[in-house]
């Protein structure tokens, strides 16, 4: 039965068509980074020979076609087990007004021009790429549209195939803020023509007595238009709307991802570089509070990530070839990260010998150490990663 099962991360084929070449255009196909939330945990699809599971959107209005293709089906009475059923999987996640002719799919094609995007824009910027100059904007959507609800809940389907342990959000929920960014481009009778890129969801938690804490929940970047530093773009759009909101008190993230986290990381540092009190040699010194009080008044930077920032310029401007020098710094690093790991003594410990208080804490001390050591090794070559990129930044 080996033939009849089949991957599904390779099985589902997703397209943004832009024009019609695209639907038979192998080049303008990309595939999921796990489907296991619909297939299960094996991410196999049982009962078909050379299955194709085509989902395609049109790039702007995200209207979608659905078509299972297979050479071959699963014999039931000879194997005694019926092939699965692809679209009851599929249906709870996807649409129900989807298209099964690619005719009239592709007719709604000409329609994508009418397309413009929900909420109110919030930047725009150009990027230059080998295929020229690409124009991009981003928008806010803050107040509840049942239009843009439908809109949205074909835009949010991806997160699935991207964003691990990842949930559609209920945008009934006023506290809900979304973020789209889109690239603009002209179709083939010179209309112009936005087509989502990526987007990112934020809840604005309250905050006593009368502030908020946004946190930011997803941020996907689709993969035709990944690698490209939009992601990036997109995190400090978020930090300029929020930067002149006197009711913000800081932005936080909910549980990222090392990808994300690296991109964060690299968007905080390139701030923090850029701001008008930066000094090399007072950070050097640790006489960094002035540049913090700026960057937490310009960018919403909550402390924990303030810390971080100033970890990885210390280690971009630390001689490693210092001893004494490079001893200093893993020891600033490693108070830190000691910081959990602090606490008082127990009842118990203060009814013991000194001896033996001694003793306990000898020993948690070495292990703590090892766990120390470990951890550091662990966060210094993804620090070196963002230094990397951004002396790549700098000398752009």
């Amino acid at each position: 039965m080996e033939q009849y099962i089949v991957s599904s991360n390779s099985a589902l084929e997703l397209k943004l068509v832009r024009k019609s070449s695209d639907i038979n255009d192998p080049k303008a196909a990309f595939y999921p980074d796990m489907t296991y939330q619909i297939f299960g945990n094996m991410e196999k699809i049982f009962g078909y020979k050379d299955l194709v599971v085509k989902m395609y959107y049109t790039a702007c209005s995200l209207k979608l076609y659905v078509n299972i293709n297979y050479s071959s089906k699963v014999d039931s009475e000879k194997f005694g087990m019926n092939p699965d059923n692809i679209m009851d999987k599929l249906k709870d996640y996807i649409t129900p007004n989807f298209y099964t002719n690619i005719d009239v799919f592709e007719k709604c094609l000409e329609d994508e021009p009418q397309f413009k995007p929900y909420g109110t824009q919030l930047d725009q910027f150009i990027l230059n790429h080998n295929e020229g100059d690409k124009k991009f904007e981003v928008y806010v959507i803050e107040d509840e549209n049942t239009e843009f609800k439908e809109y949205f809940d074909q835009l949010q389907t991806f997160v699935l195939w991207y964003i691990d342990s990842s949930n559609t959000i209920d945008f009934d929920d006023t506290k809900w803020k979304i973020f789209i960014l889109y690239e603009i481009f002209k179709n083939e009778n010179g209309d112009t023509c936005y087509t989502p890129v990526g987007y990112s969801t934020i809840y604005e938690y309250y905050a006593y007595p009368d502030k908020i804490r946004p946190r930011i929940s997803q941020m996907l970047i689709l993969p035709p238009f990944q690698r490209k530093g939009l992601c990036a773009k997109l995190l400090n759009s978020v930090y300029k709307h929020y930067a002149t909101k006197s009711d913000v008190i800081d932005i936080t993230v909910e549980s990222p991802n090392d990808e994300f986290q690296l991109v964060r990381d690299f968007v905080d540092v390139t701030n923090f570089h850029n701001l008008k009190t930066f000094d090399e040699v007072k950070l050097k010194q640790l006489h960094y509070q002035e540049m913090v009080e700026e960057f937490k008044n310009l960018y919403k930077i909550n402390q924990k990530q303030v810390r971080r920032v100033i970890e990885i310029i210390l280690l971009k401007i630390t001689n490693r070839q210092n001893k004494d020098e490079y001893e200093k710094y893993k020891k600033f690093v490693k108070a830190r990260l000691n910081w959990p790991f602090q606490k008082k003594p127990t009842k118990l410990m203060l009814a013991m010998p000194a001896e033996e208080v001694e003793k306990i804490q000898k020993a948690d001390s070495v292990g703590k150490l090892e766990d120390l050591d470990i951890e550091y090794n662990e966060l210094e070559p993804s620090y070196d990663k963002v230094i990397k990129r951004l002396e790549v930044s700098l000398t752009v």
